[in-house]
């Protein structure tokens, strides 16, 4: 028999039953793939092999400088861990402290960051570079396998089309990678070396919100600038700004969906499954209130431990027949939803259908986890972009999801865009939100510029999602509001059965 990992390899890329012929080891890793969802990042061309996109070589290695006036602690991450030996005070376990000689954080050819006029944090910036850094689930707890390689792609993707046409004020962007592994651990790694060892001008971090959480922590401790996607707005993590939807916003959605759909609206008993986290279980409570209203009653909480832990699924099954589940909402990654949905069509008798909204179920990828059941019941659900492959891409509706597919195309060919678009597409909203601002901030490129580009966002629109507004409000986790309907097919595919975006249901 072929090693676990092997198998994992084998099983990348294919679709239907083929990607979940074997419930053991290897089905079960093979689902993380889609757990990053629509906004993983890749690390094929990145910090972690010593080069730049593009080929260049790194240089500098000086410790960010300790954020004046921080009220989060400095030497600790949200799960009540040390980040990092010198962490507190400012160094990069035992790196000199503050920029380096030249006065900069090492972006640039001489490893010189390029002054300000109006005297801001330019850290990260030369004359013709911009750094930025990303933290995502190359592997999972270090099992050597990249997570998510259709967004990864399409970071790229997206990033070299900028470049290649005179990037950000004449500057490129340099992309620094790191592999956060899906744990507490792999953030805690990832945040010391974006943060204080590479000393990038910003920080993105993807759809693992405890990951998000620790890494956010310390870039809010060091006044770098970070965005990323999800979260409950009643439990905020510090300093990050919303690059797409809230959970919170996918919740309310759902709640109206639910509400409006024939095939759901008279589903009035709820089950919920999500994930163990101190940043999803207030979610559960905003669910429920955003269905009282319309009748609807959840019976059945399941809290999920995380795939790595081996949970007792079995359990969870019997909870939620317990409570006489009709509906079962998945507010947790899609590996639980497979194992949900295998073993109910292995035999133990669940009578529920689905529906979603978030957690990266809305991705082929995913789909393909969820044979025969998805398919089979049609199940519906909310996604914060239109579909990839929707004749309505082509109308005024779907946002720049026309554009995403032309540059795409252009890079690639039409049927790698067939192939590798529904994950390669989110690519686009990463890149696009983080161009709105850095040219908002304007030629003087700087840390506080650049805040103030993202504070001023009023109907950012240059997204594949509906458009951002942060203008008037201090909510930075509230991101996007439109969704689209998504209807599973038995080719493996979603369709979108509303017309692109729809404000209410």
């Amino acid at each position: 028999m072929s090693s676990p990992l092997k198998q994992l390899r084998e099983l990348r890329g294919k679709t239907g039953a083929a990607a979940v012929v074997a419930l053991g080891f290897a089905a079960v890793w093979v689902v993380l793939l889609a757990i990053v969802g629509a906004i993983a990042i890749s690390g094929e061309r990145d910090k972690s092999t010593g080069v730049a996109a593009g080929g260049r070589p790194r240089t500098g290695t000086g410790a960010a400088p300790t954020a004046p006036g921080q009220s989060v602690p400095g030497d600790t991450t949200p799960d009540g861990q040390p980040l990092a030996p010198g962490a507190a005070d400012g160094t990069a376990g035992g790196a000199a402290t503050g920029p380096d000689a030249s006065g900069g954080g090492g972006g640039g050819p001489a490893g010189a960051t390029t002054p300000s006029p109006t005297g801001g944090d330019t850290t990260g910036v030369t004359d013709s570079e911009i750094k930025i850094g990303i933290h995502a689930p190359m592997t999972f707890s270090g099992v050597p396998l990249n997570l998510a390689e259709d967004p990864i792609k399409g970071v790229h993707t997206y990033t070299d089309y900028i470049n290649a046409n005179g990037g950000i004020n004449g500057r490129k962007i340099v992309l620094d990678i790191q592999d956060d592994r899906y744990d507490s651990d792999g953030a805690r790694n990832s945040a010391q070396l974006l943060i204080n060892d590479h000393q990038n001008f910003m920080v993105s971090g993807t759809l693992g919100i405890d990951q998000v959480a620790i890494v956010a922590t310390e870039a809010a401790n060091r006044s770098v600038p970070y965005t990323a996607a999800g979260g409950v707005e009643a439990r905020p993590i510090p300093g990050m700004y919303q690059l797409a939807g809230s959970y919170t916003t996918h919740a309310q959605k759902l709640a109206q969906f639910m509400a409006s759909d024939a095939k759901l609206k008279d589903l009035k008993k709820v089950g919920v499954i999500a994930v163990d986290s101190e940043f999803v279980k207030p979610l559960v409570q905003e669910f429920k209130d955003a269905l009282a209203p319309y009748g609807f009653e959840v019976v059945a909480e399941v809290y999920n431990q995380k795939p790595v832990d081996n949970p007792p699924y079995d359990n969870y099954i019997a909870t939620l027949k317990q409570g006489g589940t009709q509906v079962l909402v998945p507010l947790t990654d899609p590996l639980t939803t497979q194992q949900i949905v295998q073993r109910c069509a292995g035999g133990l008798g669940c009578s529920w259908t689905y529906t979603f909204s978030n957690f990266a179920h809305d991705s082929d990828t995913a789909l393909a986890l969820f044979v025969p059941t998805w398919a089979a019941q049609n199940v519906r659900g909310l996604s914060s972009g239109c579909y990839y492959m929707a004749p309505e891409v082509d109308g005024d509706n779907c946002a720049q999801m026309k554009v995403a597919r032309e540059q795409w195309i252009a890079a690639h060919g039409e049927s790698d865009w067939e192939s590798n678009g529904s994950g390669g597409s989110s690519g686009y909203q990463i890149v696009s939100f983080l161009k709105g601002a850095l040219q908002g901030a304007g030629a003087d490129l700087t840390r506080e510029r650049f805040r103030e580009a993202i504070a001023a966002f009023d109907n950012y629109s240059d997204l594949v999602s509906g458009p951002i507004t942060f203008v008037g409000s201090s909510n930075t986790m509230h991101g996007v509001e439109r969704m689209t309907v998504l209807e599973a097919q038995t080719n493996h595919k979603y369709k979108m059965i509303s017309p692109g975006f729809v404000d209410g249901f």
